[in-house]
């Protein structure tokens, strides 16, 4: 793991760029930093020491010619089995790092290198002969990858707060980027906040190449996700090879020269994770953190799984002084642009208090998106029969949904979206869905004109090979599945991640996200994914024959902070006066009398018609960043 920068083109003073860039990004590789730069291009590199901690698995890396030099963000799993097939093709190399088979790869593949590889990377890779630079990122965009580009010159890094100290950059805010921010609480990529800046989006190679002044640019996939459901997959045969599977993606990702330990939340995810782990390697360390309120603290459940397994475990207690002004306000502009999911703050707590401990994290994230995890999964049945309503009967099925929602099986704020779903076509019920603020409240709240409606990030862009004759529920739920990998996945919940691990130089792993684990998880029905008042059916049932009773059937629990006490009063009157200030630059996007209520019953503690108290804290948190990002 670490930060990654670089150019190729005309920069001014490469002298001073490189250490600026990598200044940006020592939190990401706080073991050490190097640079090195041509005539028009640059590498820059900073390291946490992971596997080979010699000086020999520095980087920049070449090749055994040094025809080809990277600089590489990541874990390759499958590093092993490519050395002996490049060494059998007379490669040779000069460290055990898994990084070190980039360059080797390019010098033979060209950009088809990046299919070759197998894991979470982000990476950069230069050729002087041909002064060519090729980008890459995994396949679920664990790794994160911005770029600057002009005619003359790109320039990338690992975030968007270092491309926005380098001069020249646009930072001029992108209104359709904030507009999209307005509806789903965080900014979909390729977009970011600065019209200047673009996410490589993940699967994708950039190729760039410097001529005659220019600087000429394509982006073209490496790999396509498809969802094919198998209508012959029992449960039984299902489970057997999802178990099967996931026992190889951890142990293939065990491998490390520093200590490793596992994030275990009391969740189905991290728990098998945890369990795998301990069988595979023994003597795990297993951490969990300790939140003052029960409605958040699952330390008993994560306990349980430790005694169950015979992991070392360690309870680690949240830190009182999180939720203070400043805290709060440096992770948010930490994270380079406006993101406004609230678990931010509670995987940041997790990270801080673990890297004292180990320097690896193993993770349970993935394991709802290709596993239909997520409560939407299970209420799918019944809001594709409310698409069929006529409208003046869906008041009639939020009532039938009340009851649930008020029992936690379904988000508390889902039956004011129904009346959105009369005659809705699939499309819609996905937007519905994953939008935090729903179309009409968009309408009243957005005061930027002239962009595309947020609706185009739900439009189907994978091949979804379904039989004909597939009811609305199997489309629905092949849908919803390619929104949560496609979009969700990368632009909130690995950003998350890799925002709060990486601020404290701590390498995060997700053995859910494995290849073939999670390509498998794609073969799964609707019917295996949820069903019979369970989500994620498959995952369960792994975790039946191999974790207490008491974990297996324990209801899906957000990974959040405890909002309620974490506010502190004070907190609360500090937010609620910045963004309620005239002066503010929020009114140029957003109307103030559509979000004062909000402000209000923050401030108060008190609650929003048809808006649950986690979508509250939400939408005060969005205000909040945007807020933060739009000032000078």
């Amino acid at each position: 793991m670490c930060g990654i920068a670089g150019w190729i083109g005309e920069v001014e003073e490469p002298a001073r760029l490189a250490p600026a860039l990598a200044d940006r990004l020592r939190h990401r590789g706080p073991d050490g930093a190097r640079w090195k730069w041509w005539a028009h291009a640059g590498l820059v590199h900073t390291r946490l020491r992971v596997i080979d901690l010699s000086d020999a698995a520095s980087q920049p890396m070449t090749d055994d010619y040094e025809r080809v030099w990277t600089v590489f963000n990541g874990e390759i799993y499958n590093h092993g089995w490519l050395r002996r097939l490049l060494e059998a093709g007379g490669h040779s190399f000069r460290s055990r790092s898994d990084g070190e088979v980039v360059p080797h790869l390019h010098r033979d593949h060209g950009a088809a290198f990046a299919s070759r590889l197998h894991g979470m990377f982000a990476c950069a890779s230069y050729e002087p002969s041909s002064r060519s630079l090729l980008l890459a990122r995994d396949r679920f965009g664990i790794k994160p990858l911005f770029y600057a580009s002009t005619p003359t010159r790109l320039v990338f890094a690992s975030e968007i707060g270092a491309l926005a100290a380098v001069p020249g950059v646009d930072l001029t805010p992108d209104a359709q980027a904030i507009s999209d921010y307005l509806s789903l609480f965080f900014i979909p990529a390729p977009q970011t906040f600065y019209r200047g800046i673009r996410a490589l989006p993940p699967g994708h190679v950039l190729t760039a190449t410097w001529r005659d002044g220019r600087v000429a640019t394509t982006i073209a996939p490496f790999h396509e996700w498809t969802t094919a459901p198998s209508r012959s997959l029992s449960l039984r045969a299902a489970t057997d090879r999802a178990a099967e599977l996931l026992d190889a993606a951890v142990g293939r990702q065990l491998e490390s020269d520093v200590p490793l330990g596992s994030l275990l939340s009391g969740g189905i995810d991290s728990s098998l994770v945890s369990a795998a782990a301990q069988k595979a390697a023994g003597n795990l360390r297993t951490f969990t953190v300790r939140f003052p309120d029960a409605a958040h603290d699952e330390s008993d459940a994560a306990c349980a799984v430790s005694d169950h397994i015979g992991s070392h475990h360690e309870l680690l207690d949240f830190e009182d002084g999180a939720g203070t002004w400043d805290a709060v306000t440096s992770l948010l502009r930490h994270a380079g642009q406006p993101f406004a999911d609230t678990s931010l703050f509670a995987v940041h707590a997790v990270c801080r208090a673990m890297r004292p401990h180990v320097t690896v994290a193993l993770s349970g994230d993935g394991g709802d998106e290709a596993f239909g995890g997520y409560p939407a999964y299970l209420q799918l049945a019944r809001l594709v029969h409310l698409t069929a309503v006529p409208a003046p009967l869906t008041r009639f099925g939020a009532l039938l949904l009340a009851g649930p929602a008020r029992a936690g099986t379904v988000p508390a704020q889902l039956p004011a979206r129904l009346r959105l779903l009369a005659g809705a076509d699939d499309v819609s019920v996905v937007e519905a869905l994953r939008c935090w603020v729903r179309a009409d409240e968009h309408a009243r709240l957005s005061r930027i004109t002239g962009v595309e409606p947020v609706r185009r990030h739900f439009e189907p862009v994978w091949t979804h090979e379904l039989p004909r004759n597939s009811s609305a529920l199997a489309r629905i739920s092949a849908l919803l599945t390619e929104v949560d990998v496609r979009l969700v996945l990368p632009d909130d919940m690995l950003f998350k991640v890799d925002i709060a691990s990486m601020r404290e130089g701590l390498e995060v792993r997700v053995p859910m996200l494995d290849e073939q684990l999670f390509e498998f998880g794609l073969m799964l029905p609707h019917a295996l994914k949820a069903g019979g008042g369970e989500a994620k059916r498959v995952l369960r049932a792994v975790a039946a024959r191999r974790l207490p009773r008491t974990i297996a059937r324990r209801p899906k629990h957000g990974f959040t902070v405890p909002v309620d006490r974490w506010a502190t009063p004070a907190l609360r009157m500090r937010i609620h006066d910045a963004l309620a200030d005239p002066r503010s630059p929020l009114a140029d996007c957003v109307n103030p009398d559509e979000f004062r209520p909000w402000l209000a019953a923050f401030r108060q503690d008190a609650s929003v018609p048809d808006i649950s108290r986690e979508g509250l804290y939400g939408r005060v948190v969005m205000l909040l960043a945007l807020c933060l990002f739009l000032q000078p």
